[in-house]
Protein backbone atom coordinates (compact mmCIF):
# COMPACT_ATOMS: atom_id res chain seq x y z
CA UNK A 1 0.00 0.00 0.00
CA UNK A 2 0.99 3.35 -0.58
CA UNK A 3 0.88 5.75 3.22
CA UNK A 4 0.12 9.35 3.21
CA UNK A 5 3.91 9.81 3.74
CA UNK A 6 6.84 8.09 4.10
CA UNK A 7 10.53 8.98 5.09
CA UNK A 8 12.88 6.39 2.93
CA UNK A 9 16.84 5.46 3.93
CA UNK A 10 16.88 8.02 7.25
CA UNK A 11 18.71 6.29 10.29
CA UNK A 12 16.03 6.82 12.92
CA UNK A 13 17.04 7.75 16.04
CA UNK A 14 15.22 6.72 19.48
CA UNK A 15 15.54 6.50 23.15
CA UNK A 16 13.72 3.81 23.55
CA UNK A 17 14.92 1.69 20.52
CA UNK A 18 18.12 2.92 19.99
CA UNK A 19 19.51 3.79 16.89
CA UNK A 20 19.07 1.72 13.34
CA UNK A 21 18.47 1.90 9.47
CA UNK A 22 14.47 2.36 8.63
CA UNK A 23 11.55 3.46 6.77
CA UNK A 24 9.03 5.76 8.77
CA UNK A 25 5.37 5.63 7.65
CA UNK A 26 2.59 7.99 8.44
CA UNK A 27 -1.25 7.61 7.80
CA UNK A 28 -4.08 10.17 9.15
CA UNK A 29 -1.45 11.96 10.82
CA UNK A 30 -0.09 9.04 13.31
CA UNK A 31 3.05 7.00 12.58
CA UNK A 32 1.75 3.62 10.29
CA UNK A 33 4.93 1.89 10.19
CA UNK A 34 8.32 1.65 10.92
CA UNK A 35 10.32 -1.01 8.28
CA UNK A 36 13.13 -2.15 6.61
CA UNK A 37 14.83 0.21 4.78
CA UNK A 38 13.20 0.42 0.87
CA UNK A 39 10.36 -1.56 1.89
CA UNK A 40 7.56 1.53 2.38
CA UNK A 41 6.39 3.84 -0.44
CA UNK A 42 4.08 6.95 0.33
CA UNK A 43 2.00 9.71 -1.66
CA UNK A 44 4.50 11.85 -0.29
CA UNK A 45 8.01 10.67 -0.07
CA UNK A 46 11.42 12.19 2.09
CA UNK A 47 14.53 10.50 1.25
CA UNK A 48 16.66 10.71 4.45
CA UNK A 49 19.61 9.08 2.64
CA UNK A 50 22.70 9.61 5.12
CA UNK A 51 20.70 11.50 7.50
CA UNK A 52 19.11 10.91 10.81
CA UNK A 53 15.13 11.05 11.40
CA UNK A 54 14.57 11.74 14.96
CA UNK A 55 11.18 12.66 16.83
CA UNK A 56 9.82 15.99 16.34
CA UNK A 57 11.83 18.49 18.73
CA UNK A 58 9.32 20.06 21.51
CA UNK A 59 10.08 23.61 22.79
CA UNK A 60 7.89 23.49 26.09
CA UNK A 61 9.34 26.76 27.34
CA UNK A 62 7.57 29.62 25.22
CA UNK A 63 6.08 33.21 25.90
CA UNK A 64 3.78 33.42 22.29
CA UNK A 65 1.37 36.62 22.83
CA UNK A 66 3.49 38.53 25.33
CA UNK A 67 4.67 41.12 23.19
CA UNK A 68 2.86 41.22 19.85
CA UNK A 69 -0.18 39.32 20.59
CA UNK A 70 -0.92 35.72 20.50
CA UNK A 71 -2.50 36.13 16.87
CA UNK A 72 0.90 37.29 15.45
CA UNK A 73 3.00 35.01 17.13
CA UNK A 74 1.40 32.03 16.72
CA UNK A 75 1.86 32.48 12.97
CA UNK A 76 5.01 33.54 12.55
CA UNK A 77 7.32 31.61 15.49
CA UNK A 78 5.62 28.74 14.62
CA UNK A 79 6.49 28.73 10.53
CA UNK A 80 10.36 29.99 12.21
CA UNK A 81 10.23 26.63 14.11
CA UNK A 82 9.38 24.50 11.26
CA UNK A 83 13.47 25.23 9.91
CA UNK A 84 14.53 24.30 13.69
CA UNK A 85 12.70 20.51 13.59
CA UNK A 86 10.16 22.02 16.32
CA UNK A 87 6.74 20.52 16.08
CA UNK A 88 5.34 21.09 19.03
CA UNK A 89 5.40 24.08 21.77
CA UNK A 90 3.99 24.88 25.51
CA UNK A 91 3.05 28.52 25.33
CA UNK A 92 3.40 30.05 29.35
CA UNK A 93 0.29 32.26 29.43
CA UNK A 94 -0.80 34.27 32.28
CA UNK A 95 -3.35 36.67 32.38
CA UNK A 96 -5.47 38.26 36.28
CA UNK A 97 -9.19 37.45 35.02
CA UNK A 98 -10.76 34.45 34.90
CA UNK A 99 -9.21 31.98 32.32
CA UNK A 100 -12.73 31.05 31.91
CA UNK A 101 -14.12 33.81 30.72
CA UNK A 102 -10.41 34.64 28.53
CA UNK A 103 -9.58 31.27 26.88
CA UNK A 104 -11.87 30.89 24.29
CA UNK A 105 -10.88 34.11 22.54
CA UNK A 106 -7.26 32.49 22.72
CA UNK A 107 -7.82 29.25 21.24
CA UNK A 108 -9.25 30.79 18.30
CA UNK A 109 -6.28 32.77 17.54
CA UNK A 110 -4.06 29.72 18.27
CA UNK A 111 -6.37 27.12 16.29
CA UNK A 112 -6.44 29.65 13.00
CA UNK A 113 -2.91 30.20 13.04
CA UNK A 114 -0.20 27.82 14.48
CA UNK A 115 1.54 25.79 11.91
CA UNK A 116 2.68 23.33 14.36
CA UNK A 117 0.76 21.73 17.53
CA UNK A 118 0.66 23.34 21.18
CA UNK A 119 -0.36 23.41 24.52
CA UNK A 120 -0.87 25.95 27.14
CA UNK A 121 0.97 26.18 30.49
CA UNK A 122 -1.08 28.78 32.51
CA UNK A 123 0.37 31.07 35.12
CA UNK A 124 -1.53 31.12 38.54
CA UNK A 125 -1.79 34.84 39.86
CA UNK A 126 -4.33 34.78 42.74
CA UNK A 127 -6.70 32.49 44.56
CA UNK A 128 -9.21 32.64 42.33
CA UNK A 129 -6.91 31.30 39.93
CA UNK A 130 -6.36 28.14 42.31
CA UNK A 131 -10.11 27.43 42.12
CA UNK A 132 -10.13 27.62 38.84
CA UNK A 133 -7.54 24.53 38.76
CA UNK A 134 -10.35 21.57 38.24
CA UNK A 135 -12.29 23.42 35.49
CA UNK A 136 -9.17 24.47 33.76
CA UNK A 137 -7.76 20.62 33.77
CA UNK A 138 -11.55 18.74 33.25
CA UNK A 139 -12.63 21.45 30.37
CA UNK A 140 -9.87 23.24 28.79
CA UNK A 141 -7.34 20.36 28.93
CA UNK A 142 -4.75 22.13 30.02
CA UNK A 143 -2.48 20.35 33.27
CA UNK A 144 0.60 22.58 33.66
CA UNK A 145 0.87 25.60 35.36
CA UNK A 146 3.54 28.01 36.57
CA UNK A 147 4.25 29.66 39.60
CA UNK A 148 6.37 33.01 39.43
CA UNK A 149 8.26 33.40 42.18
CA UNK A 150 9.63 36.53 40.76
CA UNK A 151 5.81 38.01 40.84
CA UNK A 152 6.31 37.78 45.23
CA UNK A 153 5.27 40.83 46.41
CA UNK A 154 4.35 42.96 43.19
CA UNK A 155 1.68 40.56 41.69
CA UNK A 156 -1.11 43.37 43.19
CA UNK A 157 0.34 46.43 41.35
CA UNK A 158 1.78 44.63 38.23
CA UNK A 159 -1.25 42.25 37.50
CA UNK A 160 -4.14 44.24 39.86
CA UNK A 161 -5.07 41.05 41.51
CA UNK A 162 -5.95 40.73 45.40
CA UNK A 163 -2.87 38.82 46.19
CA UNK A 164 0.83 38.81 46.29
CA UNK A 165 2.21 35.28 45.44
CA UNK A 166 3.65 34.47 49.06
CA UNK A 167 4.36 30.68 50.29
CA UNK A 168 0.28 30.79 51.30
CA UNK A 169 -0.48 30.80 47.83
CA UNK A 170 2.22 28.71 46.65
CA UNK A 171 1.05 26.06 49.39
CA UNK A 172 -2.64 26.07 48.41
CA UNK A 173 -1.48 26.04 44.73
CA UNK A 174 0.83 22.87 44.98
CA UNK A 175 -1.72 21.72 47.19
CA UNK A 176 -4.60 21.82 44.73
CA UNK A 177 -2.75 20.24 41.92
CA UNK A 178 -1.48 17.04 44.15
CA UNK A 179 -5.86 16.80 45.20
CA UNK A 180 -6.28 16.56 41.17
CA UNK A 181 -7.25 12.81 39.67
CA UNK A 182 -5.50 13.86 36.55
CA UNK A 183 -1.40 14.16 36.26
CA UNK A 184 0.04 17.48 36.27
CA UNK A 185 3.06 19.35 36.13
CA UNK A 186 4.13 23.07 38.32
CA UNK A 187 6.76 24.64 36.43
CA UNK A 188 8.25 27.30 39.24
CA UNK A 189 10.64 30.57 38.19
CA UNK A 190 13.28 30.14 41.35
CA UNK A 191 14.19 33.29 42.43
CA UNK A 192 14.57 34.53 46.18
CA UNK A 193 13.15 38.19 44.82
CA UNK A 194 14.22 39.62 49.14
CA UNK A 195 18.09 38.84 47.40
CA UNK A 196 17.25 40.23 43.80
CA UNK A 197 15.10 43.13 45.02
CA UNK A 198 17.43 44.04 47.18
CA UNK A 199 20.87 44.31 44.96
CA UNK A 200 18.98 46.95 41.85
CA UNK A 201 16.11 48.46 41.32
CA UNK A 202 12.93 46.76 41.46
CA UNK A 203 13.10 45.04 37.83
CA UNK A 204 9.55 43.70 37.74
CA UNK A 205 8.16 47.24 38.36
CA UNK A 206 8.77 50.67 36.34
CA UNK A 207 11.80 52.42 37.93
CA UNK A 208 13.81 55.08 36.90
CA UNK A 209 17.63 55.28 36.97
CA UNK A 210 19.91 56.94 39.52
CA UNK A 211 22.23 58.41 37.11
CA UNK A 212 21.01 58.52 33.51
CA UNK A 213 24.38 58.79 31.86
CA UNK A 214 25.55 55.53 33.30
CA UNK A 215 25.68 52.72 31.01
CA UNK A 216 25.35 49.39 32.99
CA UNK A 217 26.60 46.53 31.08
CA UNK A 218 25.57 42.74 31.04
CA UNK A 219 27.25 42.11 34.44
CA UNK A 220 24.66 44.28 36.11
CA UNK A 221 22.22 41.52 34.99
CA UNK A 222 24.43 38.82 36.85
CA UNK A 223 25.10 40.94 39.99
CA UNK A 224 21.76 41.35 40.48
CA UNK A 225 20.24 38.00 39.73
CA UNK A 226 23.61 35.67 41.29
CA UNK A 227 22.81 32.28 40.99
CA UNK A 228 22.78 31.42 44.42
CA UNK A 229 19.10 33.10 44.16
CA UNK A 230 18.38 31.10 42.12
CA UNK A 231 19.67 27.90 43.69
CA UNK A 232 18.00 28.77 47.48
CA UNK A 233 14.74 29.34 45.24
CA UNK A 234 15.02 26.03 43.72
CA UNK A 235 15.49 24.18 46.86
CA UNK A 236 12.35 25.94 48.94
CA UNK A 237 10.12 25.38 46.00
CA UNK A 238 10.91 21.34 45.87
CA UNK A 239 10.55 20.91 49.46
CA UNK A 240 7.50 22.20 49.72
CA UNK A 241 6.25 20.75 46.82
CA UNK A 242 7.71 17.03 48.70
CA UNK A 243 5.64 17.89 51.28
CA UNK A 244 2.87 17.19 49.18
CA UNK A 245 4.49 14.42 47.77
CA UNK A 246 4.37 16.59 44.09
CA UNK A 247 7.68 16.43 43.75
CA UNK A 248 7.38 13.98 40.75
CA UNK A 249 5.40 16.79 38.87
CA UNK A 250 7.62 20.00 40.09
CA UNK A 251 9.77 21.18 37.15
CA UNK A 252 12.56 23.75 37.65
CA UNK A 253 12.36 26.00 35.02
CA UNK A 254 15.39 28.00 33.01
CA UNK A 255 17.67 26.52 35.25
CA UNK A 256 21.02 28.99 34.83
CA UNK A 257 23.43 28.76 37.72
CA UNK A 258 25.97 25.61 37.65
CA UNK A 259 24.76 25.80 41.45
CA UNK A 260 21.48 24.94 41.05
CA UNK A 261 22.35 22.26 38.41
CA UNK A 262 24.21 20.81 41.33
CA UNK A 263 21.87 21.37 43.95
CA UNK A 264 19.23 19.31 42.12
CA UNK A 265 21.55 16.89 41.23
CA UNK A 266 21.68 16.09 45.14
CA UNK A 267 18.41 16.46 45.62
CA UNK A 268 17.85 13.82 43.47
CA UNK A 269 20.26 11.46 44.88
CA UNK A 270 18.30 12.17 48.48
CA UNK A 271 15.65 10.66 46.69
CA UNK A 272 13.51 14.01 45.55
CA UNK A 273 11.84 13.25 42.02
CA UNK A 274 11.76 17.17 40.24
CA UNK A 275 12.34 17.24 36.68
CA UNK A 276 15.17 20.19 35.69
CA UNK A 277 15.12 22.09 32.60
CA UNK A 278 17.96 24.77 31.22
CA UNK A 279 17.92 26.84 28.04
CA UNK A 280 19.79 26.79 24.86
CA UNK A 281 21.22 30.29 25.89
CA UNK A 282 22.77 29.02 29.15
CA UNK A 283 24.36 25.98 27.37
CA UNK A 284 26.00 28.34 24.13
CA UNK A 285 26.59 31.72 25.31
CA UNK A 286 28.35 33.11 28.44
CA UNK A 287 28.43 36.90 30.46
CA UNK A 288 30.65 38.03 28.17
CA UNK A 289 29.54 38.17 24.79
CA UNK A 290 25.92 38.77 25.91
CA UNK A 291 24.55 42.47 25.11
CA UNK A 292 21.15 44.11 25.09
CA UNK A 293 19.70 41.27 22.51
CA UNK A 294 20.56 39.30 25.56
CA UNK A 295 18.66 40.78 28.59
CA UNK A 296 16.89 37.45 30.11
CA UNK A 297 15.63 36.61 33.47
CA UNK A 298 17.81 34.72 34.93
CA UNK A 299 20.91 35.83 33.11
CA UNK A 300 23.48 34.40 31.41
CA UNK A 301 26.40 33.56 33.73
CA UNK A 302 30.05 31.87 33.17
CA UNK A 303 31.94 29.86 31.24
CA UNK A 304 32.07 27.82 35.10
CA UNK A 305 28.46 27.74 34.94
CA UNK A 306 27.71 26.41 31.46
CA UNK A 307 30.45 23.55 31.79
CA UNK A 308 28.11 22.81 34.85
CA UNK A 309 24.98 22.62 33.18
CA UNK A 310 26.44 20.56 29.89
CA UNK A 311 27.83 18.13 33.20
CA UNK A 312 24.48 17.34 34.44
CA UNK A 313 22.90 17.26 30.67
CA UNK A 314 25.05 14.60 29.80
CA UNK A 315 24.46 12.57 33.44
CA UNK A 316 20.86 12.84 33.53
CA UNK A 317 20.01 15.46 36.42
CA UNK A 318 19.02 17.96 33.96
CA UNK A 319 15.82 16.42 32.10
CA UNK A 320 15.06 18.72 29.30
CA UNK A 321 15.82 21.90 27.33
CA UNK A 322 13.46 25.00 26.81
CA UNK A 323 14.35 28.35 25.39
CA UNK A 324 12.05 30.86 27.06
CA UNK A 325 11.39 32.15 23.45
CA UNK A 326 9.79 35.77 23.04
CA UNK A 327 9.76 37.45 19.98
CA UNK A 328 10.02 40.90 20.06
CA UNK A 329 11.95 43.40 17.32
CA UNK A 330 15.32 45.07 18.02
CA UNK A 331 13.69 48.58 18.03
CA UNK A 332 11.35 47.65 20.68
CA UNK A 333 14.31 45.47 22.17
CA UNK A 334 17.00 47.78 22.53
CA UNK A 335 17.17 49.93 25.08
CA UNK A 336 19.79 52.62 26.41
CA UNK A 337 21.72 49.60 27.87
CA UNK A 338 21.60 46.32 28.99
CA UNK A 339 18.74 46.46 31.97
CA UNK A 340 16.44 48.74 30.01
CA UNK A 341 16.65 46.45 27.61
CA UNK A 342 13.47 44.16 27.04
CA UNK A 343 13.80 41.29 28.63
CA UNK A 344 13.66 37.87 26.15
CA UNK A 345 14.29 37.21 22.52
CA UNK A 346 13.57 34.58 20.49
CA UNK A 347 15.46 31.13 19.99
CA UNK A 348 12.74 28.02 19.53
CA UNK A 349 13.93 27.83 15.87
CA UNK A 350 17.76 27.32 17.19
CA UNK A 351 16.96 25.10 19.92
CA UNK A 352 17.70 21.80 18.09
CA UNK A 353 20.67 22.76 16.21
CA UNK A 354 22.51 24.25 19.10
CA UNK A 355 21.94 21.49 20.58
CA UNK A 356 23.23 19.16 17.71
CA UNK A 357 26.00 21.54 16.86
CA UNK A 358 27.62 22.27 20.45
CA UNK A 359 26.42 19.00 22.14
CA UNK A 360 26.48 16.18 19.76
CA UNK A 361 28.96 17.69 17.09
CA UNK A 362 31.31 19.07 19.94
CA UNK A 363 31.20 15.44 21.95
CA UNK A 364 29.34 16.87 24.92
CA UNK A 365 26.27 14.27 24.71
CA UNK A 366 25.45 11.40 22.38
CA UNK A 367 22.50 11.73 20.05
CA UNK A 368 20.35 9.55 21.49
CA UNK A 369 20.61 12.19 24.74
CA UNK A 370 20.05 14.83 22.31
CA UNK A 371 16.53 13.21 21.44
CA UNK A 372 15.43 12.72 24.81
CA UNK A 373 16.54 16.26 26.23
CA UNK A 374 14.89 18.08 23.03
CA UNK A 375 11.95 15.53 22.54
CA UNK A 376 11.12 12.44 24.57
CA UNK A 377 11.36 13.66 27.86
CA UNK A 378 9.70 16.76 27.64
CA UNK A 379 6.88 14.87 26.04
CA UNK A 380 7.11 12.70 29.53
CA UNK A 381 7.42 15.87 31.35
CA UNK A 382 4.23 17.22 30.01
CA UNK A 383 2.41 14.43 29.89
CA UNK A 384 2.26 14.64 26.39
CA UNK A 385 3.95 10.71 25.95
CA UNK A 386 3.75 8.81 24.13
CA UNK A 387 1.53 10.72 21.74
CA UNK A 388 4.81 12.87 21.20
CA UNK A 389 8.50 12.34 21.53
CA UNK A 390 8.43 8.99 19.93
CA UNK A 391 9.00 7.17 16.45
CA UNK A 392 6.59 4.05 17.37
CA UNK A 393 3.30 3.05 15.71
CA UNK A 394 0.87 5.17 16.43
CA UNK A 395 2.74 8.34 17.95
CA UNK A 396 1.90 11.35 16.39
CA UNK A 397 3.71 11.89 13.24
CA UNK A 398 5.77 14.35 13.97
CA UNK A 399 9.74 14.06 12.50
CA UNK A 400 12.39 15.81 11.83
CA UNK A 401 15.19 14.82 9.57
CA UNK A 402 18.32 16.41 10.36
CA UNK A 403 21.98 17.10 7.77
CA UNK A 404 24.50 16.15 11.21
CA UNK A 405 27.26 17.93 8.52
CA UNK A 406 25.48 20.61 7.36
CA UNK A 407 26.93 23.75 8.11
CA UNK A 408 24.60 27.44 8.37
CA UNK A 409 25.36 30.76 9.65
CA UNK A 410 22.37 32.30 11.62
CA UNK A 411 20.28 35.12 10.47
CA UNK A 412 16.81 36.92 10.71
CA UNK A 413 16.04 35.86 6.98
CA UNK A 414 17.53 32.10 7.65
CA UNK A 415 14.91 31.67 10.41
CA UNK A 416 11.71 33.34 9.00
CA UNK A 417 10.34 34.39 11.92
CA UNK A 418 8.58 37.52 13.43
CA UNK A 419 12.14 38.82 14.64
CA UNK A 420 14.56 41.13 12.90
CA UNK A 421 17.53 40.20 15.04
CA UNK A 422 18.62 36.84 17.11
CA UNK A 423 21.06 36.29 20.02
CA UNK A 424 22.69 34.05 18.00
CA UNK A 425 23.35 36.05 14.69
CA UNK A 426 26.57 35.38 12.79
CA UNK A 427 27.51 32.43 14.51
CA UNK A 428 28.07 29.29 12.41
CA UNK A 429 25.85 26.01 13.61
CA UNK A 430 26.37 22.66 12.35
CA UNK A 431 23.48 20.52 12.13
CA UNK A 432 20.23 21.56 10.50
CA UNK A 433 16.94 20.20 9.89
CA UNK A 434 16.56 19.35 5.80
CA UNK A 435 12.76 18.49 6.79
CA UNK A 436 9.86 18.39 9.39
CA UNK A 437 6.68 16.71 9.55
CA UNK A 438 3.96 18.05 11.36
CA UNK A 439 1.56 14.85 12.35
CA UNK A 440 2.02 13.72 9.31
CA UNK A 441 2.46 16.76 6.52
CA UNK A 442 5.31 17.97 5.20
CA UNK A 443 5.69 21.79 6.35
CA UNK A 444 9.09 22.09 5.59
CA UNK A 445 11.25 20.73 2.89
CA UNK A 446 15.21 22.29 2.80
CA UNK A 447 14.31 25.67 3.21
CA UNK A 448 10.72 26.58 2.06
CA UNK A 449 8.00 26.08 4.62
CA UNK A 450 5.14 24.22 2.86
CA UNK A 451 3.01 23.64 5.59
CA UNK A 452 -0.13 26.14 6.75
CA UNK A 453 -1.18 27.84 8.86
CA UNK A 454 -4.11 26.32 11.15
CA UNK A 455 -3.00 22.58 10.81
CA UNK A 456 -1.32 22.60 14.35
CA UNK A 457 -3.74 21.92 16.85
CA UNK A 458 -4.32 22.42 20.89
CA UNK A 459 -3.20 19.09 22.34
CA UNK A 460 -5.78 18.40 25.22
CA UNK A 461 -4.53 16.94 27.79
CA UNK A 462 -4.48 14.28 29.66
CA UNK A 463 -3.63 12.41 26.97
Amino acid sequence: MAYDLVVKNGTVVTPEHGTFEADVAAEDGKIAAVARTGSLSGETEVDATGNHVLPGAIDPHTHHGIYRGLEADAESESRSDLVGGVTTIGNYFRRPGAYADIMDDYFADAEANYYHDYFFSLGLLSFDHIDEIPYIVEELGITSFKWYMNYKYVASEKFGVDCEMRDDFGDAFIQALADIDAPTTLGYHSENVEITNSLGDNPYLDTERDDESEYRPYQTLVDQFPGYAETQSMVSGASLAKQHDYDDDFYAVHISSGQTADELAALRDAGYRLTGETCTHYLTLTTEECDERHNVNPPVRSKDDQETLWERVADGTISTIGTDHCANLAADKIGEDVPDSLPGFPSSATMLPLILSVGVNEGRISLERAVEITSTNTAKAFDLYPKKGSIRVGADADLVVVDLDETKTVTPDLLKGGADYSPYEGRDVTGWPTHTVVRGELAYDRGDIVGEPGHGTHIDRPI
